[in-house]
């Protein structure tokens, strides 16, 4: 039987462990319960791939990043290993035919999303094979004192009822210890042995620059950074619009966000990876998993949502332990519209219940009945009609749901998307050619503005009533529009849905759970405090000893390479 060793060096062709990979990996084969802080970059995804090697076992992974799991599936088919996605877009025979071939053996890493894990269904497939080991990843996401809740992950608690002789390994890069308590609380892991590395990273350069043109200091920035680059914005639009500002001065760039089609995100993430386009602008989207060692600049051209979500892709530079630069750049403006963004996260008890009547109006459903019962839910509509700010409506709503009064299908909030990619010439001769999907392609470029720029979501509903017709003719042009090469269109899923789990009450009596709203709340009102005291470096004299204490690191030495460390040299000379 081959040592732990002897499989690092065949399948990684590594000759030692990295830090803490070494202390993961023992305590797993010995069958604990672990918590594993890594930082980004530290290699956590080894941590239970060489055991379940090692065990001749299967490993299931929980992620709740598809991208992620793609990635990673593809990577270990590379290394000669069995693996399999559950938690992409396949069809329910491909899934049978999956199965199957899990029950003959064939896969040593199954691959699936949290809302897999939590039908009956697949819990019962699960029990049948010979499984080694859990592997929790991005584990913060089951706590609501972190910066990524996700209530899917609250359901992680079955694994311990219906596997409880089959350790369970949760990783995460960015736990506050709070978030770390909660996580041990939540999975109910005994024993559990929690495992940390130093959140220092000595080779990056931490930097915070106001300035008072975004585009001028980031072109000096790109124009003195030898070696791969990433941009961080925060929503796909910005992420077109200044691909394309860099691509016209001359710049080697690609784009990545999670609107693109599937073959060109990995066309794009191909391209980045070989130096063909050593620069990639993306949202949060990209970066999961992905192992490049010589990344010299991770550049945030937007403001994160929080120190967690900062310091996870600013960890993405300087892998090689070579020097790096993690620069996150901002105007007054953005600062301002960031803290108002903020102001929206959670809106007030009397909001929330405000729009839990509007709810019931919408839908018409009268006080006392509802159970069970679904409706149509257009989400536009429903802000249009009672002239409600969508971020703040959409919170609300989510509040409402993770209270269990409602549940939204998943395309509730995602409507579909349409970019128009045909130039102005050729719009003008197929309009000629087409008059009756012409109308239909003005009717977009007049309502959408930027649409050419950068995928727009848009409302079927809306475009039928400003063209006179039903919605069935409006889907059908978009299709052809598409076909014929003018228009990228990716259409919602499936017709959004609100369900009423309960009979509707008084949105005056609606329950709430105040204690916990209030707790949750200030949680979040503490990380703002601390991500505002970070970008403005309010009393704080090194930016990576900040964040690492942030994260319940003990006296971290100051780094002396950060913008404030240098400040603070040479205002003592």
């Amino acid at each position: 039987m081959k040592t732990v060793h002897e499989i690092l060096k065949q399948y990684w062709g590594y000759d030692h462990f990295r830090p803490q990979q070494q202390a993961v990996i023992n305590a797993v084969l010995e069958g604990k319960e672990v918590l594993a802080l890594l930082p980004t970059g530290a290699g956590k995804s080894l941590c239970f791939q060489l055991p379940t090697l090692y065990q001749n076992g299967i490993c299931v992974i929980i992620s709740p990043l598809i991208a992620l799991m793609q990635d990673q599936v593809k990577d270990l088919l590379s290394k000669n290993m069995t693996a399999v996605n559950l938690g992409g877009e396949i069809s329910p025979t491909q899934e049978d035919a999956i199965l199957a071939d899990a029950m003959k053996g064939q896969y040593q890493f199954i691959y699936c999303s949290p809302e897999k894990l939590a039908q009956k269904s697949f819990q019962s497939f699960l029990q049948q094979l010979p499984i080694t080991l859990f592997a929790i990843d991005e584990a913060h996401c089951i706590s609501q004192w972190g910066y990524d809740f996700r209530p899917s992950y609250r359901k992680l608690d079955v694994l311990k009822k219906w596997f409880p002789k089959v350790p369970i390994l949760a990783m995460t890069a960015s736990a506050i210890p709070k978030v770390q308590e909660d996580i041990i609380k939540q999975l109910n892991l005994t024993n559990c042995k929690v495992i940390t590395d130093s959140f220092l990273r000595p080779n990056i350069t931490y930097r915070v620059q106001k300035v008072p043109v975004k585009l001028h200091a980031l072109r000096k920035q790109l124009n003195e950074t030898k070696g791969s680059v990433i941009i961080y914005c925060t929503t796909r639009n910005n992420v077109a619009q200044l691909t394309q500002l860099l691509k016209d001065y001359g710049y080697p760039v690609g784009a990545y966000h999670a609107g693109m089609p599937i073959a060109l995100r990995q066309e794009m993430q191909a391209n980045w990876m070989s130096n063909k386009t050593p620069i990639i602008v993306c949202t949060s989207a990209f970066g999961m998993g992905i192992n490049k060692p010589d990344v010299r600049a991770v550049i945030h051209f937007d403001l994160p949502n929080s120190l967690e979500q900062y310091y996870q892709e600013a960890g993405r530079a300087g892998r090689d332990g070579q020097a790096a630069n993690a620069i996150l750049f901002f105007q007054q403006n953005d600062w301002d519209y960031w803290t108002q963004l903020q102001e929206k996260k959670y809106p007030s008890i009397e909001t929330i219940k405000s729009i839990y009547q509007h709810l019931a109006d919408f839908v018409q459903l009268p006080i006392g009945i509802g159970e069970k019962q679904q409706f149509i839910f257009d989400f536009d509509a429903f802000c249009t009609r009672f002239k409600l700010d969508k971020i703040i409506a959409r919170n609300a709503l989510q509040w409402i749901e993770q209270e269990g009064h409602v549940k939204f299908s998943a395309s509730s909030f995602k409507p579909s998307m349409v970019q128009v990619i045909a130039d102005r010439n050729t719009l003008e001769e197929y309009e000629k050619n087409n008059p009756v999907a012409g109308v239909v392609l003005q009717t977009i470029l007049r309502t959408y503005g930027g649409i050419i720029d950068a995928p727009q979501y848009v409302n079927e509903t809306l475009l039928a009533t400003l063209l006179q017709r039903d919605i069935l003719f409006v889907e059908k042009t978009l299709h052809f529009l598409k076909q014929t090469g003018q228009i990228t269109y990716e259409q919602k899923d499936n017709q959004p849905v609100v369900q009423f789990l309960w009979n509707r009450t008084a949105a005056a009596f609606m329950k709430i759970d105040l204690d916990n709203y209030q707790l949750r709340k200030a949680a979040f009102v503490k990380r703002i405090a601390h991500f505002t005291a970070y970008v403005w470096g309010t009393d704080i004299q090194c930016r990576s000893a900040y964040l690492a204490s942030y994260f319940g690191e003990k006296n971290p030495t100051k780094c002396k390479i950060c913008d404030l460390c240098i400040t603070h040299q040479i205002d003592t000379l």
